[in-house]
């Protein structure tokens, strides 16, 4: 009998929340919008991604969905949940190629996979696909205002990578494994001639050929070390190996 009471006292109760969430009003395009990008700038991501959600699917035709969008996008990039962040962009890019947005959208796709990839050492294929993604925004929108930060990050990325290849190389020349070193040595100066690594990738080189006495191909590429590099830090020691060789071939004579 009590239980019968106590649900017949509550009845009135769940009814009237029932209807209260019933009646719960969807918020006009406008106002979804702003309450979502509030939540953004109060770096609520969470929630900013649950309100822009709601935004996209009951105002699919709304001007602003393309902001929507690409606001997502940046949500999981600030959180650092970069492959969450390059689907968002990449919907701005099929969805609305035409929107303002979307030399945007393309910088952000590139950079975030700049962002998730690790130290040389580690797994490069973020790398390569940030690499990939740079030049194609740098092809697609020369004049963007991202450009100038595209060409840093694009230098930044493949200096990483002629990293990797170059402590290939030293390791395979440590371990006195000349002809594995000079194959990831020589794709140092073949693929990223512009970065650091390539003086040491030369110098390297033409050191692998000295280990291995053949003194003729470790002077041609001691002297191509001069021409391209004369004022890099190792010129002094290319110098004296230099002058070594040529002691050791007139002896020879």
């Amino acid at each position: 009998m009590f239980r019968k009471w106590l649900c017949l006292s509550l009845l009135p109760l769940i009814l009237s929340c029932a209807a209260a969430r019933k009646e719960t009003p969807v918020l006009g395009a406008e106002d979804q919008f702003s309450l979502a990008k509030n939540e953004y700038e109060k770096k609520k991501y969470s929630d900013a991604v649950t309100e822009f959600q709601k935004l996209i699917f009951n105002y699919p035709g709304a001007a602003f969905v393309d902001s929507a969008q690409y606001l997502m996008g940046m949500c999981y990039f600030n959180e650092k949940d970069y492959s969450s962040s390059v689907g968002e962009f990449k919907k701005v890019l099929s969805s609305f190629s035409e929107s303002p947005l979307a030399d945007d959208a393309s910088f952000m796709i590139a950079y975030a996979h700049f962002m998730d990839s690790p130290r040389a050492e580690l797994d490069q294929t973020n790398s390569l696909k940030a690499i990939q993604e740079l030049k194609d925004f740098l092809d697609e929108y020369p004049d963007s205002r991202h450009a100038q930060e595209a060409q840093k990050l694009l230098f930044e990325a493949r200096t990483k990578q002629a990293q990797k290849l170059y402590n290939n190389g030293r390791i395979y020349y440590k371990l006195k494994q000349y002809e594995a070193a000079l194959i990831y040595l020589q794709d140092v100066l073949d693929q990223y001639s512009e970065t650091r690594y390539a003086s040491q990738a030369s110098f390297l080189i033409a050191e692998s050929y000295r280990e291995q006495k053949k003194s003729d191909l470790a002077e041609l590429e001691y002297r191509k070390f001069l021409e391209k590099y004369p004022d890099d830090k190792l010129a002094g020691k290319v110098k004296s190996r230099l002058g070594k060789l040529n002691k050791e071939i007139q002896a020879k004579k």
